[in-house]
């Protein structure tokens, strides 16, 4: 079932730049697979964002 998000004109923008250079077939495709890649990773590194900017030294 499709459900609709809003995003601002500059960040669609972006995307449909993203669509053309890496070959997605659209906006919709390109953000589906950032949310999966962002879900796995998440699953896979266990703490998220915060743990790995712990790892990379930029918080404690």
């Amino acid at each position: 079932m499709a459900k609709k998000v809003k995003i601002s004109d500059e960040a669609y923008e972006k995307a449909k730049e993203l669509v053309e250079k890496k070959g997605y077939s659209s906006v919709e495709e390109l953000v589906e697979h950032l949310i999966d890649k962002e879900y796995t990773e998440e699953g896979e590194g266990g703490g998220g964002e915060e743990e790995r900017l712990k790892g990379l030294g930029y918080i404690s």
